[in-house]
């Protein structure tokens, strides 16, 4: 009989982001860009303060960083508008159809607080095969045809590198449900246990992930994934699909 699908696991919260949306009216190319940080306001604020970098997988052989305009929805008209140069372009971009037009109706809170308490984030784009993550500075906003990940750490990247990922990605990974293989995905211990809670043998295989995963050896990281699990290291590709099934399946009870 067949495994039923795997649920989401509590412990994996707030990790894991489908990416923003970007309206085409408020990006700009990096002159402008460049342009507008280089202007002084009436009120002597930078324009820094409402332009974002986005990053973008539309070409997903080679992600793209671009700028948009990027008023916060708490901003009011007023204030908007003495950023006079950002404000300018977007009332001739798009003329007002709706309340509060200059503001960003797509900006995420959720997914701006959790990256902004990283120095970093993984991502990658939602249709990849095999999953390949790439590193971005937490100020850079991921557009959604990317799935960010709200960690910094080595062990993390580490691990959805690893072969017993790749195998749960591909066997549960789809456009229509694009963050379920990472929101159900069982780590060795879940992903918000302190340092300080760890036990020795733990701290051990953390850091020694965290060592394969800044090097090249993708056997000798998932050897350090697998010693994780406390599985054996050759463990065939049909078995870890079921054995993580299991592991989740304890969680989610």
């Amino acid at each position: 009989m067949p495994h039923p699908a795997p649920r989401p696991l509590p412990e994996n919260n707030g990790l894991f982001f489908v990416g923003e949306r970007v309206a085409l009216t408020a990006s700009i190319p990096l002159k402008m860009a460049e342009r507008m940080l280089g202007t002084r306001n009436p009120h002597g604020k930078p324009n820094a303060d409402v332009l974002r970098q986005v990053v973008s997988a539309a070409n997903r052989h080679r992600p793209s960083v671009h700028w948009q305009i990027d008023f916060p929805q708490r901003m009011g008209e007023r204030e908007a508008s003495l950023y006079e140069h950002p404000f300018h372009h977007l009332h001739r971009a798009a003329p007002p159809t709706r309340d509060q037009w200059w503001a960003n109706p797509h900006a995420d809170a959720h997914l701006r607080a959790a990256l902004a308490r990283r120095e970093r984030y993984l991502a990658m784009p939602i249709g990849a095969d095999p999953p390949e993550f790439i590193w971005f500075e937490s100020a850079i906003i991921p557009d959604d045809t990317l799935i960010a990940v709200a960690r910094d750490d080595d062990f993390t990247h580490g691990i959805l590198q690893a072969r017993p990922f790749a195998l749960w990605w591909r066997q549960y990974h789809s456009r229509r449900t694009p963050t379920l293989a990472l929101n159900s995905f069982p780590f060795p211990w879940p992903p918000a246990t302190g340092l300080s809670a760890l036990t020795a043998a733990q701290e051990e295989h953390r850091h020694a992930v965290a060592r394969a995963a800044r090097g090249p050896d993708a056997e000798a990281l998932n050897a350090a994934v697998a010693a994780a699990y406390g599985w054996p290291a050759d463990l065939p590709d049909d078995e870890l699909p079921l054995r993580l099934g299991d592991l989740n399946r304890t969680r989610v009870a």
